[in-house]
C-alpha cells in the first residue's frame, strides 16, 4: 500500500501542477509578467513585447515572436519561439528552461535558469534581419554567430561576422566603413546603456577598432583607424587626414543620435 501511495503521489503532483498551469493561470497574465519583468530592468526605454503566446504542458511556452524594444524602437526579434522546462537542473534546486527560436534563417538556442542566469547561442543570423541595425541606416549583410550571457541586471554578448558586406552606407561619420569584410567583438547591456567593449573590423584597406557607449540612442564612440595608406584614394586620405594621431594611426569620434 505504501508503494502504491508513493506512486500515486509521484504521478499526481505533476498532473495537478500541469492542470493548474493549463487552466488556472491565464496566458495574458504570463505575458504581462514577462513584459513587466523586462521593462523593470531599465529606466523605461527598455521593453519587451510578445506576440501569439501559447501554453503547453509542464510549464512549456511558445510564441510567434518575441521583440526586444530599445528607446521605443525594435532592437531584436526572435520568431517561432519555444521554451521547455529542463528537468536536469532541478537537482540544483533551480527552475531552468531550454529555449529555441529563429532570427531570419539563423537559429537561436540556449538555457535560462531562475533566478535569471543563462547562455543563449545565435548561429548564422542574417544581419539585415536585425531591427536595431536597420535603424542605423546601414545597408549591411552577413551572418552573425554569437554567444550571449544573461544575468539579472546585465547582458553580455561576444560575436563574429566572417562575411561582412556593407553597401551604400549613410553612416559617413565612420570612414572606410564599406571596405571592411570581417567583424568581431563584444557588447554589454546594463539597464539602457549599451557598451561597445571592443569591436574590430578588418578589410582590404586596413584595420579598425570601435569602443564607447550608446545611451538612449545617443552615440559616444571612438574609432581607432589603422589603414593601409597605399590602398586609399585621394578622397579617403583627405577624409581621415584631420583625425591623424601619428603616422598610420587615426582616432575618429563617432557622436550623435542614431537615426
Amino acid at each position: 500500500m505504501k508503494i502504491r501511495a508513493v506512486l500515486y503521489l509521484i504521478i499526481g503532483v505533476p498532473v495537478f501542477f500541469s492542470l493548474v498551469w493549463l487552466f488556472a493561470i491565464p496566458t495574458s497574465l504570463i505575458q504581462e509578467r514577462i513584459e513587466d519583468a523586462i521593462a523593470s530592468s531599465g529606466d523605461g526605454s527598455l521593453s519587451f513585447s510578445v506576440s501569439g503566446l501559447r501554453k503547453g504542458i509542464f510549464l512549456d511556452l511558445s510564441a510567434d515572436s518575441l521583440t526586444l524594444v530599445l528607446d521605443q524602437q525594435p532592437a531584436l526579434e526572435i520568431v517561432n519561439f519555444r521554451m521547455n522546462i529542463a528537468p536536469r537542473h532541478l537537482s540544483e534546486f533551480r527552475l531552468a528552461f531550454t529555449i529555441n527560436g529563429e532570427m531570419g534563417d539563423g537559429k537561436v538556442h540556449g538555457t535560462i535558469k531562475l533566478p535569471l542566469d543563462g547562455t543563449i547561442h545565435i548561429e548564422r543570423a542574417e544581419l539585415n534581419e536585425i531591427p536595431y541595425l536597420k535603424r542605423t541606416g546601414i545597408d549591411i549583410y552577413g551572418n552573425m554567430t554569437s554567444e550571449i550571457s544573461v544575468k539579472t541586471d546585465s547582458v553580455n554578448a561576444v560575436f563574429q561576422i566572417p562575411d561582412l558586406t556593407i553597401r551604400d552606407s549613410v553612416m559617413t561619420v565612420i570612414p572606410l566603413l564599406s571596405s571592411f569584410r570581417k567583424m568581431q567583438g563584444s557588447l554589454s547591456l546594463a539597464g539602457n546603456n549599451l557598451k561597445v567593449d571592443s569591436v574590430s573590423l578588418d578589410g582590404e584597406k586596413g584595420y579598425a577598432r570601435l569602443k564607447g557607449t550608446i545611451t538612449k540612442g545617443n552615440m559616444d564612440l571612438t574609432l581607432e583607424l589603422m589603414p593601409d595608406a597605399s590602398k586609399l584614394n585621394t578622397m579617403e586620405s583627405m577624409l581621415i587626414g584631420k583625425y591623424i594621431i601619428s603616422p598610420g594611426y587615426y582616432l575618429v569620434p563617432v557622436r550623435g543620435q542614431l537615426p
